[in-house]
């Protein structure tokens, strides 16, 4: 933990959000996503319908993951290598990695936000710069909320995930501020939190399950198990 990070709401100039878990469940969404993108399998690539089920895909994705390690930062780029292996060896054009892609895509950025969402981006989006900073690859213009958002950062080939501290620094830099002076809010205790302290800002952990703190301190700055815990912590800040 960087020096400089005692818990003071009056410096925040920044906010910035992890994205899954902390607005929506992803869960349900992925789950979602695999129906969908099966469906589309049995429709236009049989072959790999008749030869996988959707469990023996989810296994065919962790040999995927180990297989090419370079692009486990990247949640798109590994999808879409699994995707491309998978038409390949079945004989299927390559170039509908995109039609099949899309198809998950859609279908993974079908979410339900959680209640208060909205008005706590609104409240958000009147007082502070606000950023996105996330793992994932959800599209924010779908889900309806990308007009709350400032800049948005997701890993990918050249943005390192989250616990790295590539993307809160270019956070930092884009809003010109001390990272002090940004507070990150996520509900992963390694990703979002420790990650956030390692760059020295200040970390609120999203914690619907009221868990205990699970590391060695530090831990987050501050604490919230909904949204509208959040919502009244922020106006109040």
């Amino acid at each position: 933990m960087k020096a400089d990070t005692k818990a003071d709401l009056s410096v925040i100039k920044v906010l910035s959000f992890d994205l899954d878990d902390t607005f929506w469940d992803c869960a349900p969404a992925i789950d979602n996503a695999e129906r969908a993108l099966y469906a589309w399998f049995e429709q236009v690539t049989p072959k790999i319908a008749s030869a996988h089920s959707p469990a023996s895909l989810e296994q065919f994705r962790a040999e995927v993951r180990v297989r090419h390690v370079a692009l486990q930062g990247c949640v798109t780029a590994m999808r879409r290598q699994g995707l491309k292996e998978l038409l390949v060896h079945y004989d299927y054009p390559e170039e509908w990695v995109d039609e099949a892609f899309d198809v998950f895509y859609r279908a993974r950025s079908e979410v339900q936000l959680y209640p208060l969402v909205h008005d706590l981006l609104q409240m958000t989006k009147e007082r502070f710069q606000v950023a996105a900073i996330t793992n994932g690859n959800a599209s924010l213009e779908q889900i309806g909320i990308s007009g709350y958002f400032d800049k948005v950062y997701a890993a990918d080939l050249e943005l390192k995930a989250k616990p790295h501290s590539d993307m809160f620094d270019r956070c930092c830099s884009h809003f010109g501020v001390s990272a002090h002076q940004v507070l990150h809010i996520g509900d992963n205790a390694v990703t979002d939190v420790q990650g956030g302290l390692q760059a020295g800002m200040q970390t609120l952990w999203f914690n619907q399950a009221g868990e205990p703190w699970p590391h060695t301190p530090p831990g987050p700055h501050f604490e919230a198990r909904n949204i509208d815990e959040l919502l009244k912590l922020l106006s109040n800040g």
